[in-house]
């Protein structure tokens, strides 16, 4: 018995060798995700270690504590 194979339109062009690994399709799955967790973790520990103040540190008021005055 001989073996028949059907050739589909257009595919004269593509020499792709059997079993062949494209490794950049491989790269773009793992490494996308891999990059936007990588960008997500840099941007909240920028955010979070970043100082947001412009001026000198103020301290908040304590409102309770009365200032201590000489006069009676």
């Amino acid at each position: 018995m001989g073996t028949t194979r059907s050739r589909s339109v257009g595919d004269e062009g593509i020499h792709v060798p059997a079993g062949r690994t494209r490794w950049w399709v491989v790269a773009l799955i793992l490494g996308l995700p891999a990059l936007l967790v990588v960008g997500f973790l840099a941007m909240i520990v920028i955010w979070v270690l970043a100082d947001d103040s412009s001026g000198p540190e103020q301290r908040p008021s304590h409102g309770l504590q009365a200032p201590i005055t000489a006069n009676w």
